[in-house]
């Protein structure tokens, strides 16, 4: 069977002869904004500033497109580049570094603790080692190791 398949799916509908229903709705609110300011000022050249000032905002809004795409989709983008600084600066901070931190907390932990000689925790060790090779040896003789072994598992 052959369907028909939609094309220019990215095309907007135009409502008027070259005008999308943003752009329409856009143009909208400018002219409503410029009843407004007729409404409040009359006519005089506070008006015709004002509203000059609004189609220069507006115009653009409407009917410019920015990278093929409109403003008003870029303009989140736009904002935060214009808003954030361009260069940046590094300074380092007037506190103590993460090493240094570390070597604090190690001095802080040694701190009362007595220094004991090297050749003392080996043989602490050794003395340990030996005697759970003695314990796991008396374990395998009586039996009680498999045993134990079970129960843990």
């Amino acid at each position: 069977m052959q369907y028909s398949v939609p094309q220019f799916v990215e095309v907007e509908d135009k409502i008027l002869p070259h005008l999308t229903i943003k752009q329409f709705l856009v143009l909208v609110g400018c002219g409503i904004l410029g009843l407004i300011y007729w409404g409040i000022f009359g006519v005089g050249p506070v008006f015709f500033v004002l509203f000059i000032l609004t189609l220069m905002i507006f115009v653009p809004i409407a009917f410019i497109k920015f990278n093929g795409r409109p403003i008003m989709a870029n303009l989140p983008g736009l904002i935060h580049y214009f808003s954030t600084p361009k260069q940046r600066i590094f300074i380092r901070a007037a506190g103590p570094t993460l090493h240094q931190k570390h070597k604090e907390l190690e001095a802080a932990e040694t701190e009362g603790v007595p220094e004991v000689p090297a050749e003392s925790r080996l043989k602490k060790l050794a003395y340990l080692l030996d005697e759970k090779a003695a314990e796991e040896e008396r374990l395998l003789r009586t039996g009680e190791y498999s045993k134990k072994w079970l129960n843990e598992v």
